[in-house]
């Protein structure tokens, strides 16, 4: 390891708790990454915080809107200040969240994501990007660059009590340790239809096996298609498969109100859902009147406990990733709240 990639005392002084809990080689992994925001809202203010504190090399921040009022709900990075109403929202965040580790280099990016598209050549100076709080033609129009660039993607949104996070991350290798069993793994076994053991390195030693895992993934539009999920869950686990996952999927199809009093017309809700359901080949009862409500009326609304386990999980798995010491989320988590779950459907 040369002067340059190794960490300066300070830098072990100041990230000394995470290099205990995930390792150096980690935290250099993180010190060279060059990662891009996209929006930030409730859950882009907890990735942005939760990214900057862990150390990475750089995050530019792309994000053209203006402050709201609903803003200050869930977006701690902003004054307290209704002054500050209808003026952009990134010059005025900067600066705090520099205080909290001047060591990240931070830019921020006013340009609106539809003119980014033009010259999708921008991307190129980045190694992940997570995008939140996109429609979908905006996460379909992204996901197409990210792939014709081989960029990893995560999506991520909220609705209230409920969260997405959806992964396009091309594929990525990992080399988990596992305690041996009587029979060794081999190479070249599938565990599912995206991951395959491709190497095997057994330590007589210390009884365990070094693996080393290949994760492929599907863009995301074949996500938004996909007829797989009742090829992983059994009849009991689709009987009580919860709302939120067919009806974060509706929202998709609807834009978000100018007014955050106005509600989503909840029986196009229920039309859309049920239209997903028979979709994605998953029962339409699991559309209850109580989730209906429920959706119709939190619809892109930011709760900050909610954002701060879903940008706290979206962060950890983006550590995860570039650690590659474990496989990250493929493809979809859904975080429901009322149920307190968050699984991870492959699709």
């Amino acid at each position: 390891m040369s002067k340059d990639e190794a960490l300066t005392a300070d830098e072990i002084a100041l990230y000394d708790r995470q290099i205990r809990l995930w390792g150096m080689a980690t935290q250099l992994r993180l010190r060279s990454a060059k990662v891009l925001i996209v929006n930030v809202g409730g859950v882009g203010t907890e990735i942005v915080k939760n990214l900057v504190l862990g150390g990475l090399n750089s995050i530019e921040l792309l994000d053209s809107s203006v402050v709201k009022e609903e803003d200050f709900a869930a977006q701690f990075f902003l004054p307290n200040d209704d002054s500050i109403i209808g003026q952009p929202k990134l010059p005025i965040i900067v600066e705090k969240i520099k205080e909290l580790n001047n060591r990240v280099k931070l830019n921020i990016n006013t340009t609106p994501l539809e003119s980014i598209f033009e010259d999708p050549s921008y991307f190129k100076q980045f190694d992940l990007i997570i995008a939140t709080e996109l429609n979908r033609s905006q996460l379909f129009a992204l996901n197409q660059h990210t792939r014709a660039l081989s960029i990893p993607l995560y999506a991520t949104g909220l609705h209230g009590l409920f969260g997405y996070i959806i992964t396009d991350l091309i594929e990525h290798y990992s080399t988990p340790q596992k305690e041996a069993g009587n029979q060794l793994r081999e190479p070249n076994t599938k565990i599912n239809r995206s991951k395959t053991i491709t190497k095997v390195d057994f330590d007589k030693g210390s009884n365990t096996e070094t693996l080393t895992i290949l994760d492929e993934f599907v863009p995301i539009p074949q996500i938004f298609k996909s007829k797989e999920l009742p090829n992983q869950l059994n009849k009991r686990q689709l009987k009580r498969l919860s709302a939120s996952f067919p009806l974060i999927f509706s929202l998709f199809e609807f834009e978000k109100p100018l007014n955050p009093e106005d509600v989503i017309d909840k029986e196009l809700l229920r039309a859309k859902g049920i239209q997903l359901c028979e979709q994605y080949g998953i029962p339409t009862a699991s559309i209850t009147e109580e989730y209906l409500d429920m959706f119709s009326n939190q619809a892109f609304t930011e709760y900050s406990p909610v954002a701060a386990v879903l940008g706290g999980t979206l962060a950890q798995d983006v550590i995860q990733f570039l650690s590659k010491k474990e496989s990250p989320i493929n493809n979809v988590l859904i975080l429901d709240s009322v149920k307190s779950e968050m699984p991870i459907y492959l699709l």
